[in-house]
C-alpha cells in the first residue's frame, strides 16, 4: 500500500514539474540575452559608433552646403556642429525635434535666416534620402526582405485633384507667397545641380556608405552574420524609429524592427540572444551617445561654462527676440499727425 502511495506522490510530482518549466526557461533566457550583452566585442562597438557619429558629421557637410547657396558666409565646422547636435537628440526628442533643435541654432547665427527658409534647406538636404530610401526599400524587396506596395487607385486620384487646387489656392494667397518664396531661398541649391553635385552629394554618399559600415560593425560586434542582406536590413531598421514623431519613441521603434528584419534578412538560423542583445545596445548606445556629444556641443557653440548658463543658453534658444524699442523724436522736432 505504501509502495502505491509513494508511485502515485511520483507520478504527481511529475505531472505537476512542468508547470514550474516555464520561469527557468525564462531565467534561462534572461541569462543568454545578458552573457550576449556582456560578450560584445568592445572594439567593433566602439568603431560602430565612431562610424555613426562620423555619418552625422558628413551629413552636416552636405547641408553645409545647403545652406551656402543663401548663406555663403557659414562655416563648415558650424554647420557640422549644429547638425550632430540636432542628430544627437533625435533618439530622445524624436527626429523631427532634432531637426527643430539644428535649425533654432543656424537661425540664431546666420543674419536674415527665417524658419521656412531653414525648413526648406531641410527639404533640400532630405531630397536624397528620400531617393536613396526609396532605393533601400526596392533592394530590399529584391532581396525578399519585405514587400512593396503601390498607392491605391483612390489616394492617387485625390492627389490628383487636390495637389492642382493647392497651387491655385496657394497663387491667389499673398502670405503663402512669401512664405513660398522663402522655402524657395531654402532649397536654392537644387537649382544650381552641379554646385548641388559637388558640395552636397559627396557627402550624402558618404554619410550613408559610413552608416552601413557601423551597421556592419554593430552585427559583428555581437557575433552575427554579415553580408548585403542583412547588413541594408539592418541598417533600415535601425533607421526606421526615425518614423515615429513621438519623444523617447524612436529608440524602442528601431529596437523592435531590429528583432524582426535581422533574423529574416539572415536567411540561416541565428541565435536569438544575440539578436535581441543587438536590438537592445544598438539604440540605446546610439541615443546616450548622442545626448551626451550633443550637450557637449551645445555648451560649445553657446558658449556655456556651467550647468546654470546651459540652462539659459537652451531657454534663450526658444524665445522670441526683443523687439527694438522706437527711435525717440529728435528734440524740438514736430510730431507728424497720422
Amino acid at each position: 500500500m505504501a509502495s502505491g502511495t509513494s508511485a502515485h506522490t511520483l507520478a504527481a510530482a511529475g505531472s505537476v514539474s512542468p508547470v514550474f518549466a516555464p520561469p527557468a526557461v525564462a531565467g534561462s533566457a534572461a541569462d543568454r540575452l545578458i552573457d550576449a550583452v556582456a560578450g560584445a566585442h568592445t572594439g567593433l562597438l566602439v568603431v560602430a559608433v565612431a562610424l555613426h557619429v562620423a555619418a552625422q558629421a558628413s551629413r552636416g557637410l552636405a547641408w553645409r552646403g545647403v545652406l551656402s547657396a543663401s548663406w555663403p558666409a557659414v562655416t563648415r565646422r558650424r554647420a557640422c556642429a549644429w547638425h550632430v547636435c540636432g542628430a544627437g537628440l533625435g533618439g530622445v526628442l524624436s527626429a523631427r525635434g532634432g531637426d527643430a533643435v539644428r535649425i533654432a541654432l543656424a537661425k540664431r547665427d546666420l543674419r536674415d535666416a527665417t524658419w521656412p527658409a531653414l525648413a526648406g534647406t531641410l527639404a533640400a538636404e532630405g531630397s536624397f534620402e528620400t531617393v536613396c530610401g526609396l532605393l533601400v526599400a526596392v533592394a530590399a524587396v529584391q532581396l525578399g526582405v519585405s514587400t512593396l506596395h503601390l498607392p491605391s487607385i483612390e489616394l492617387l486620384a485625390a492627389a490628383v485633384v487636390l495637389v492642382p487646387l493647392a497651387v491655385l489656392t496657394a497663387s491667389r494667397c499673398a502670405r503663402i507667397r512669401r512664405l513660398a518664396r522663402e522655402v524657395a531661398r531654402g532649397v536654392a541649391i537644387l537649382a544650381h545641380p552641379r554646385r548641388w553635385a559637388g558640395q552636397v552629394l559627396p557627402f550624402q554618399i558618404g554619410a550613408r556608405l559610413l552608416r552601413l559600415g557601423a551597421a556592419a560593425c554593430f552585427l559583428l560586434a555581437f557575433g552575427l552574420p554579415v553580408g548585403p542582406t542583412i547588413v541594408i536590413a539592418a541598417c533600415a531598421a535601425q533607421g526606421s524609429g526615425a518614423v515615429l514623431p513621438l519623444p523617447g519613441a524612436g529608440p524602442a521603434a528601431a529596437a523592435a524592427a531590429i528583432l524582426v528584419a535581422v533574423p529574416m534578412a539572415a536567411g540561416q538560423p541565428v541565435d536569438h540572444a544575440s539578436v535581441a542583445a543587438l536590438a537592445l545596445a544598438w539604440p540605446m548606445l546610439l541615443t546616450l551617445v548622442g545626448v551626451v556629444l550633443s550637450t557637449v556641443l551645445f555648451a560649445v557653440v553657446s558658449g556655456a561654462r556651467s550647468p546654470r548658463a546651459l540652462v539659459r543658453a537652451i531657454r534663450a534658444l526658444g524665445a522670441r527676440p526683443v523687439p527694438a524699442p522706437a527711435p525717440a523724436p529728435a528734440a524740438g522736432g514736430a510730431s507728424i499727425a497720422p
